[in-house]
């Protein structure tokens, strides 16, 4: 039996001060990042049991640059 430190499945949830725009969120080098790759890499990661309204992360296509 293996063990993992990163639970399974995909949690949605907001990311930095947009509390409005849900991500599915993925696992990336140990932490919880939205899966289009929005926000700054030190911005907070929220969990939200809320429907996944990123038309990016709905699509599987990557958020354009800002």
């Amino acid at each position: 039996m293996t063990t993992s430190s990163e639970p399974y499945g995909v949690m949605s949830g907001t990311i930095g001060d947009d509390v409005m725009t849900v991500h599915k969120l993925i696992w990336v080098a140990g932490q919880q990042r939205p899966k289009c790759g929005d926000g700054a890499p030190d911005d907070r990661v929220e969990e939200w049991f809320r429907r996944v309204n990123c038309p990016y992360c709905l699509n599987d296509e990557q958020a354009p640059s800002t």
